[in-house]
């Protein structure tokens, strides 16, 4: 039996940090040396995600050139051959996948699906030609991101060269569904090709993107063979054997057309030998997850990554008593532990008796530091000085931009870092207060819409119910005057969240929305309300995407 050993690999690299990285990648190659042929790791792998003009600072190309060499070096020690995903100078800088064998790369490929996103192109040369490796009999593709879906990638040539395997290095963001997204586009090469299709994808959390893993390996009849962990590092070996290829090639009745593709493109070719006999392994495959799960998995994750790769002590936020403090200090404990979470409770004129109760509860529960810092005398001071008798939103606004630089102060006498509270549903319409509770210096739920934040909430008390039952109940109220609700604001956020989406998301017209039905004065001021907030979202911090049109990462509108 003719059989290839893989082994694959997804890890968590820190941007920059070139020496953890390395060490990182040879301690996981050394794991699975031993029975892989080829082992794969993702794209950015060896410099982490996303350097952006960190390409135009010499000494982190130094940096990162010593890498690879020493990362080639290095494998003199390794029987297998790595491929992994890497900036690399070839006359220029390419987004590549590197295969390296016994002190040499042997070949080097470049991706041609540049990202818009993230202007690849203004940092990369476009790749030219894709790249061939030859194992026993198998033929084996190798591409990068979206290189073999797009239609000026390589997937005409790959399936015209009727490979076997399709390797692919990925970093693809984890939102809501891009999952089943990213499976369907590789399902669909694994019947074109009647190929096996491994992707190799990034784990962790960078500013605004988040990584969720999940590697995995379809075979040629789409059916997931493996499935590594999701929103943490993992590994496994798998193997393949030509065999089941052959017989699902054979079983095909597409005619194939005979043509000789070296004459419509140039393409490079490599021939990789290996004596040793293979053992057989089993791949492994990741439990399904619940979409509460995996949405409170990457702001976890998002949350741990910023915090530790920026070395932070620890994190404080304003505990009003209200669902988004309590989802967010339950989010900052899951993922730093109760020891470096501090809540500050702040109660004005306006806060009610239930509100301190429920935010005690919480940081009790939750087991974290609970500091209270009244702020009614303070409240007053501003109010006699500025000379305002009449009570309005100014003073409303007044009581949060006093809780922030509370909240600041903190943060600037211990080295802590801010958490913002702010959801996706008052950020896109701006129901907040701009340096108030919008101020932080990051902001975990930012693409969470409120009827999410309600479904994590529930998600969480049912591992461990640390959120009080009657913040579940009680009416939403930012508690800046007697008796206020959001309801006087905005429409109740079930209705509120569908429009958003529909209009953010889905990017509908007014009319559109409308035709939907919903009532024509509430959506046109709801679109309104997001235009106007414009200004304010830009000023606000950022936080993790988890829904596919993130305010943060994706939309990119003019104030004016």
């Amino acid at each position: 039996m003719c059989t290839l050993n893989i082994g694959l690999v997804q890890i968590n690299p820190v941007l920059g940090d070139f020496e953890q990285n390395l060490n990182k990648v040879l301690e996981v190659w050394t794991q699975v040396d031993g029975h892989s042929h080829i082992v794969i790791l993702p794209e950015l792998a060896l410099c982490g995600f996303f350097p952006a003009d960190l390409f135009f600072e010499t000494d982190f190309l130094l940096n990162l050139n010593k890498t690879i060499k020493k990362l080639i070096e290095a494998s003199e020690n390794f029987n297998s051959t790595l491929i992994i995903g890497t900036p690399y100078f070839d006359r220029g800088l390419f987004n590549s996948a590197l295969v390296i064998k016994k002190g040499a790369v042997l070949a080097g490929y470049y991706k041609r699906c540049l990202n818009e996103t993230l202007n690849e192109r203004k940092y990369f040369y476009q790749g030219f030609k894709p790249l061939i490796i030859n194992f026993k009999k198998f033929k084996i593709g190798i591409s990068i991101g979206w290189d073999c879906w797009k239609d000026n990638g390589w997937f005409h040539f790959y399936e015209d060269m009727d490979i076997d395997l399709l390797i692919n290095l990925g970093a693809f963001p984890y939102y809501v569904g891009s999952f089943q997204e990213r499976q369907k586009v590789f399902k669909a090469l694994a019947q074109r090709f009647n190929s096996y299709i491994v992707c190799s994808n990034l784990v962790g959390g960078q500013e605004c993107w988040v990584f969720d893993g999940r590697s995995f390996v379809i075979d040629p009849y789409e059916e997931t063979a493996v499935l590594l962990s999701g929103f943490k590092e993992d590994f496994c070996i798998f193997s393949i054997d030509y065999e089941s290829i052959l017989r699902k090639k054979l079983s095909n009745t597409q005619a194939k057309k005979e043509i000789e593709p070296c004459k419509f493109c140039v393409f490079d070719e490599i021939f990789l030998e290996d004596k040793r006999t293979p053992l057989r392994f089993d791949g492994k495959k990741e439990p399904s997850l619940a979409e509460e799960e995996k949405v409170y998995k990457a702001l976890v994750l998002s949350l741990r990554d910023y915090v530790e790769k920026n070395k932070f002590k620890k994190v404080v936020l304003g505990l009003s008593g209200g669902m988004d403090s309590s989802l967010v200090a339950c989010i900052a404990v899951d993922a730093l532990g109760k020891e470096r979470v501090i809540g500050v409770f702040m109660p004005s004129p306006f806060t009610s008796k239930e509100s301190k109760e429920d935010a005690e509860a919480l940081a009790q529960n939750l087991g974290i530091e609970f500091l209270e810092y009244p702020i009614g005398e303070v409240f007053e001071t501003f109010r006699k000085t500025l000379g305002y008798s009449d009570f309005d939103v100014a003073d409303e606004n007044l009581q949060a931009r006093i809780r922030a630089n509370i909240l600041f102060y903190l943060s600037n006498k211990k080295g802590y870092l801010v958490l913002c509270t702010s959801n996706k549903s008052e950020a896109s319409v701006g129901y907040g207060t701009i340096y108030g509770d919008m101020a932080g210096g990051f902001a975990p739920i930012i693409d969470v819409y409120k009827t999410m934040v309600y479904r994590l909430a529930k998600y969480r008390n049912h591992l461990k119910p640390d959120i009080p039952e009657r913040v579940f109940l009680k009416v939403p109220s930012a508690e800046l005057r007697p008796g206020q609700t959001d309801y006087e604001v905005l429409p109740p956020y079930e209705i509120l969240d569908q429009i958003l989406y529909l209009y953010l998301e889905k990017k509908y017209s007014c009319q559109a929305i409308i035709e939907k039905g919903f009532e024509k004065s509430v959506v046109e001021k709801v679109l309104a309300m997001v235009k106007r907030a414009e200004f304010k979202r830009k000023q606000a911090p950022f936080g993790p995407k988890v829904t596919k049109i993130s305010l943060v990462a994706d939309r990119n509108y003019p104030v004016v």
